[in-house]
């Protein structure tokens, strides 16, 4: 192998030189891409790890460990770095840090020494014995705000961040990793929370690309605004032994306009399995005006019902709604 070729250990570059010698490398290859952790994107099929490029900024001084957020069926993150701990694989490990903005540090071929569930005692036993406290701020829907103190309780994080697992790396330049146990993998609530939301995506897409619009009203899905006046949600909502959803099929979903969403989902709403009509129950009697307000819907057939396929039909019929 030609010494140009290489990517030392310590050797400090920009990612044009390294983009250069990794094409030398590897020609039959993708090149490398700073989009996102792992480089370059892959089928959410693939669990390839060619190289990871760790920001300082995201992921603390602590060069062997990284804060993984924003896993979806995509990145597929958590799947990957398992696959890669479990075979021993290794895969290019580099950092940006605060000192030299321009440059990544080359870390060398790393492999997944152990992956953390940061509420669990190993990932505090971890960073508490080299100076560092890892504090949940706050809890917004299914995400968790975290924040990373150093031994002058200092932040490492700009902000709070969302935070799904911790993986610990063992790379030539460091020492194998002490005060954890090597092949520790996440736990069942990291796992079923971060498959839940993979699933659900896969989920809303299909379910999206059946209907376009709300399945009552019509009503089209607004892409050019932040408002997601259109959404997916399930029919039979009950969960497996593993807390996933036990039918997560397009067959199982509907699309239907915000409100409208809420309603069914509450069981104020219900659609008539037989004939695609829609019905509120009133409860309580403050549930008049709520009436009131949605009567023009009230006993109409759904909009896209000649959409709506049998076996969706079948699922609506069996949730219990009254015809």
């Amino acid at each position: 192998m030609r010494f140009n070729y290489d990517l030392l250990p310590g050797e400090l570059l920009t990612f044009e030189e390294i983009g250069r010698r990794y094409g030398l490398k590897y020609p039959a290859e993708k090149a490398l891409t700073l989009r996102g952790l792992l480089s370059p994107s892959t089928s959410p099929r693939q669990l390839v790890i060619r190289a990871v490029f760790a920001h300082q900024a995201e992921n603390s001084p602590l060069e062997d460990l990284l804060f993984v957020s924003d896993d979806n069926e995509r990145k597929n993150y958590l799947r990957r770095f398992e696959h890669y701990m479990q075979h021993g694989q290794r895969f290019l490990y580099l950092r940006r840090n605060d000192a030299a903005k321009a440059l990544w540090k080359v870390m060398g071929e790393s492999r997944v020494y152990a992956m953390l569930d940061p509420h669990g005692a190993a990932a505090q036993n971890l960073l508490a014995s080299r100076g560092y406290r890892l504090t949940l701020m706050r809890q917004q829907g299914e995400d968790d705000f975290w924040q990373l103190f150093d031994a002058a309780a200092m932040p490492c994080f700009k902000e709070a961040r969302t935070l799904q697992f911790i993986v610990v790396l063992e790379t030539p330049l460091l020492p194998a990793p002490a005060a954890v146990i090597a092949g520790q993998q996440v736990g069942r609530r990291v796992r079923a929370r971060l498959l839940q939301r993979a699933s659900q995506a896969e989920f809303s897409a299909a379910v999206r690309a059946r209907y376009g619009g709300c399945v009552i009203t019509g009503t089209t899905l607004q892409d050019n605004i932040a408002a997601p006046w259109v959404e997916a949600c399930h029919i039979d909502a009950r969960e497996n032994e593993e807390g996933l959803l036990a039918d997560n099929s397009v067959d199982n979903g509907l699309f239907l306009r915000s409100d409208l969403q809420r309603l069914f989902l509450s069981g104020l709403l219900f659609i008539d399995g037989e004939q695609g009509t829609v019905h509120f129950r009133q409860l309580l009697s403050v549930d008049d005006e709520l009436h009131a307000f949605y009567q023009e819907i009230d006993g109409k057939a759904c909009a896209l019902w000649q959409q709506v396929p049998v076996a969706t039909r079948e699922r609506l019929k069996k949730t219990g709604r009254p015809a």
